[in-house]
């Protein structure tokens, strides 16, 4: 099911531009588009307050009788309001039902869309029971061709209401594993686990069976087969999952199976396999730190050289440049490099970047900034940066100088290694 984002994503909508028709446009639509305007504005400067009285004012051109203006008012109205309401800090669960049952009432053509906003809102604030009286309510709606055409939402809509089953599947299985209930409870229980189970599986398969990208639903599932003790069935629907062609990529995919292997004791190579995937499409996740140890204790000569290519291609990211394990795990790797001779795999991945790195990683302001805030860092990354530009460069000059009273021996004994041993002196 291949949904797009805008179809349910909060949209804020673009500044409503004048038409000529003719005639000129009413004075309280003008008023109508820059009240929407002034709403954007204390939107994207996080002023919930002031963006909640400017809607409560919108509210009025709701009355305008002009079908398609009534139409595109109301979904204004409503994807606005569901974003206020989502951050403004004194939202409560009744602003959130009364706003979303005002807004289904006003039209059919945004009633299930605007029922999944109500539901995601609820489920964020955790309140499950308001979630099932409102996922119940839909099972009956029907209105003409509007319910023909919503039929994907309605499968949406099923799922989530596997995720309720699912939920109430775990509390009842806790209950049971705690053992503190009656013999007649806990077999009443375990009827109506295996009701949730059931429930919920179908939802969820009938979910996946669509093109698009259903992580949350996924995960339950996923955790519901494998606490039954299917993990076939779990690894299966995982695979299918993140290989099917048909669906969007998606690096969650790839990551939630790599963790169930890891989870069912997988071997190293199926590790790999799996983490080299997701490192073509996220070279900047946060796995890569693993994917880089998992390469260096392989056998294989050409996964120890991409465990140096891989946390080069991390550092890359701005995300990464004060992340003291990446400097660590590289400055480890180019000093083990370094002792067995593989100058000539160090080269391959700093000549491309020598132009750059200086300028982006190893300047004055950043080593006095790193060994302000982290001296570890500042001593990681001056380790790199030596090994890199040599024992000259600005940024090892600089913590040798910063550190010289506190971490004299330290940084003396690195400056001897990184004298022999630095890209410069390499053939």
């Amino acid at each position: 099911m291949a949904i797009k984002a805008e179809e349910y994503g909060i949209a804020l909508p673009r500044k409503l531009t004048p038409v000529s028709c003719g005639r000129p446009r009413k004075a309280r639509h003008m008023s109508a588009d820059l009240c929407v305007q002034f709403i954007c504005e204390a939107m994207c400067k996080n002023e919930w307050e002031r963006a909640a009285g400017l809607l409560t004012s919108h509210f009025q051109t709701l009355v305008d009788r002009g079908s398609s203006r009534l139409t595109t008012n109301a979904e204004i109205v409503w994807r606005l309001g569901s974003e206020i309401l989502l951050n403004h800090p004194k939202s409560t669960i009744e602003d959130i039902n009364v706003f979303h049952e005002t807004m289904k009432n006003i039209g059919v053509k945004n009633y299930l869309q605007i029922s999944l906003e109500q539901i995601y809102h609820l489920l964020c604030r955790g309140d499950t029971d308001e979630v099932n009286r409102v996922v119940s309510s839909l099972d009956s709606w029907r209105y003409g061709q509007h319910s023909i055409k919503q039929n994907k939402l309605q499968k949406l809509i099923q799922a989530y209401r596997g995720v309720l089953n699912y939920r109430a599947w775990v509390d009842r299985r806790s209950a049971v594993i705690e053992n503190d209930l009656g013999y007649a409870s806990q077999s009443s229980t375990v009827q109506a686990m295996g009701s949730y189970y059931r429930q919920a599986t179908v939802a969820f398969q009938d979910i996946v069976q669509f093109p698009g990208v259903w992580d949350p639903f996924i995960l339950s599932y996923v955790d519901l087969l494998e606490s039954s003790g299917e993990k076939e069935e779990a690894e299966k629907v995982l695979k299918e999952y993140a290989y099917n062609t048909k669906n969007p990529p998606n690096p969650n995919a790839h990551m939630y199976l790599y963790e169930f292997m890891k989870r069912n004791g997988a071997a190293d190579e199926l590790l790999i396999k799996e983490l080299r995937v997701l490192y073509s499409m996220t070279p900047s996740h946060k796995l890569m730190l693993k994917f880089s140890r998992l390469l260096d204790r392989s056998d294989s000569e050409d996964n120890q050289k991409l465990s140096l290519h891989v946390l080069f291609d991390l550092l890359d990211f701005s995300g990464w440049k004060k992340n003291v394990k990446a400097w660590s795990c590289l400055a480890k790797r180019l000093k083990h490099f370094f002792h067995h001779d593989r100058r000539a795999w160090i080269l391959e991945s700093w000549q491309p970047r020598q132009s750059w790195w200086p300028s982006y990683h190893f300047t004055s302001f950043l080593a006095k900034n790193d060994w302000r805030e982290c001296v570890k860092l500042g001593l990681k990354k001056a380790m790199v940066a030596g090994m890199l530009q040599g024992p000259g460069c600005v940024y090892f000059t600089c913590i040798y100088r910063s550190g010289r009273n506190d971490k004299k021996t330290a940084l003396r004994h690195m400056k001897t290694f990184i004298k022999k041993n630095n890209c410069g002196n390499i053939p």
